[in-house]
């Protein structure tokens, strides 16, 4: 799995987006293991197989780790 400012090309579809790459980059860690080789980020939903509705499922994880992280900092800015 790959994160940018753009879809790579052709094979790949966006999940998800954020503000920004540090966003990007906290979320995923948040949301998946790396490869031990490669570094890469592992979604568990796209393991076996990437079919839409993984992909959807994906994407949901990810929008609800992101609003927990948003709350979370709101909180950290009220507190």
């Amino acid at each position: 799995m790959r994160f940018g400012r753009s879809v790579p090309g052709d094979g790949f579809l966006p999940v998800f987006s954020v503000d920004t790459e540090e966003e990007a980059v906290a979320l995923l860690t948040a949301a998946c293991p790396r490869d031990r080789g490669t570094g890469e980020f592992i979604a568990r939903e796209l393991v076996e197989e990437q079919t839409l509705e993984n992909l959807y499922a994906f994407g949901d994880r990810l929008r609800e780790i992101y609003g927990k992280m948003k709350r979370r900092r709101r909180g950290q800015a009220d507190g």
